[in-house]
């Protein structure tokens, strides 16, 4: 059955993601939404302890935060910053519990409220990194670092075989924590902190 938006259907993540890649390829990074393998490698490599929260920059149609909750983590500890309108309201439709928020990840210390700015576990982004220019990605790293306490890891999820941000260059250290083959296309999870 396919869906009929003037009915009030949502439509589906697939179809979704497909259009929404057509309208901005770059914006995306891929033509289909991250795989149930690609969630678990990122869902098992995520830091929190207490009351800290998640926050994904990049929410997508919702495949990460889909992982995230069937790890355990409670919805109302999972933030999703997404600057697609169409998509973020998708995530708050997919997602009741979850603190879906329309906006610019380089703004996360505004979007989360005050309280957990310093109190992010994890910090996963979605967003095609390696598809930036050099000053765009220093925004967004910085964003990161803004939120999470000192001396924290990030996860980034990617296409590339090596590393898709460069190291030296943004004053990062990183690791490749997982590999997927069976993901579409393959993809490695990278784990970054400052150097």
């Amino acid at each position: 059955m396919t869906s009929n938006p003037s009915l009030g259907e949502p439509p589906s993540a697939a179809g979704l993601f497909f259009r929404r890649w057509l309208a901005d390829p770059l914006g995306m990074g891929s033509i289909i939404p991250s795989s149930s393998a690609l969630r678990r490698a990122i869902a098992r490599n995520v830091r929190r302890t207490g009351d800290q929260i998640v926050v994904e920059f990049g929410g997508g149609t919702g495949a990460v935060t889909k992982g995230l909750l069937a790890n355990g983590i409670p919805g109302d500890r999972v933030w999703s910053i997404e600057i697609d309108g169409e998509l973020a309201r998708f995530l708050s439709h997919l997602f009741p519990g979850v603190n879906v928020v329309e906006g610019d990840a380089r703004e996360a210390d505004r979007l989360i409220p005050a309280e957990h700015v310093g109190n992010v576990g994890t910090v996963i982004v979605g967003i095609p990194m390696v598809m930036l220019p050099r000053p765009l990605q220093t925004e967004i790293i910085d964003a990161i670092f803004r939120i999470m306490p000192p001396g924290s890891r990030f996860l980034l999820y990617t296409y590339c075989i090596t590393s898709p941000l460069p190291l030296a260059a943004l004053g990062l250290k990183g690791e490749r924590l997982a590999w997927t083959p069976a993901n579409f296309p393959p993809a490695s999870v990278w784990g970054y902190w400052r150097a």
